[in-house]
């Protein structure tokens, strides 16, 4: 039997402060991060850790709230050990290895490297766990990757598969899907009509104005999802809203904004019935444990929104692992042509 050919998916993830001591180091990392903070390179060397002094107390507050520390490292370790464990049911030429690289927490790309090489992959797969493209998550993994790996792995052009994004890919969305419906499920019976507004992470609009496709991505999941509840939901009647979250320093953000957009649907649309989906985070974290749950459900009660489900992220859902694998074996089995640019020219992905 002919040796079985060795497989490395490299998922991406940002990461998060595990403890309280993690959160100014955390911070450091993330606004030292040229894709975050587009600094001159005599304010880069000072003004992320001053920034981060700034906002770690605050942020210490908000993960106290959560227990304490991001659960994001445990449940990504987890759906690696998951992914890993699918994809080796799979074919039995290949032999599976998933390693998982945080951005800004552990294990950063440098801690596992070694280990990776050590496997001698003879192709790989990378996965950003960020459905959506963005120059502030995708590309910033991306360039990691290639500053870090790229000179280091004897893998030609066709033998390297990229998942640049997934935002309407149906496994996917059948998975955000069963979130929702199971967010509705939960509200009581009524007649009112149940708003589903969809939640994403935030990014500056100078960045959409130099092309990057996030926010186009993300309409493409919301739309994906409505046509899927319209199959799926009869009983209920929906509205679908989009919104963006987690708005920071002065510049003008991606609207409308989260919180406002729940004051709006509880005076103009009379809104009785609210669901909140975690749209570009598909695991539980900061932005959903504490923004979501604690900030945001407040405000819907506080609005006289009587009944307020937030749909669960995706985490270690059977569905959501399944198309993670079913992405993987897609990549690998129609990998672009060696030398094949980014098909897409969206500044995000990587150039083959």
């Amino acid at each position: 039997m002919p040796d079985r050919k060795r497989v490395a998916v490299l998922l991406f993830n940002l990461g998060g402060p595990e403890t309280q001591d993690d959160v100014e180091p955390f911070l450091v990392n993330l606004f030292s991060d040229p894709d975050i903070m587009d600094l001159p390179p005599l304010l880069g060397r000072f003004l992320p850790r001053l920034i981060a002094r700034r906002r770690a107390p605050r942020s210490r507050g908000y993960y106290a709230a959560i227990g304490g520390g991001s659960p994001l490292r445990s449940i990504t370790e987890e759906q690696s050990r998951l992914l890993e464990k699918r994809l080796s049911r799979g074919r039995s030429e290949r032999d599976y290895r998933v390693f998982l690289a945080m951005r800004y927490a552990p294990p950063r790309l440098s801690e596992i490297k070694d280990d990776l090489l050590a496997f001698r992959p003879d192709r790989m797969v990378l996965l950003p766990l960020y459905p959506q493209r963005s120059t502030t998550t995708t590309r910033s993994s991306f360039r990691e990757f290639q500053s870090q790996l790229a000179g280091l792995l004897p893998l030609t052009d066709d033998r390297l598969c990229v998942v640049s994004a997934f935002p309407d890919y149906p496994p996917y969305i059948e998975a955000l899907g069963e979130t929702v419906i199971k967010a509705i499920n939960a509200l009581p019976p009524n007649e009112h009509p149940v708003d589903i507004l969809f939640s994403a992470h935030g990014i500056p609009e100078s960045r959409i104005r130099k092309g990057d496709p996030y926010q186009k991505d993300t309409e493409r999941t919301v739309e994906a999802v409505r046509k899927l509840l319209e199959r799926e939901v009869s009983d209920r009647a929906l509205r679908i809203h989009l919104a963006y979250q987690s708005r920071v320093g002065p510049l003008k953000w991606l609207g409308p904004e989260t919180k406002k957009t729940i004051g709006k649907l509880a005076v103009r649309n009379r809104c009785i019935n609210l669901v909140l989906v975690p749209v570009s985070f598909v695991s539980d974290h900061q932005e959903t444990l504490y923004e979501m749950d604690i900030t945001y459900r407040d405000l819907a009660r506080s609005s006289h929104i009587l009944h307020f489900e937030r749909a669960p992220a995706l985490n270690i859902q059977d569905s959501f692992i399944e198309s993670l694998a079913r992405l993987t074996e897609d990549s690998l089995e129609n990998a672009p042509p060696s030398g094949a640019p980014c098909h897409c020219r969206c500044g995000v992905c990587p150039e083959k």
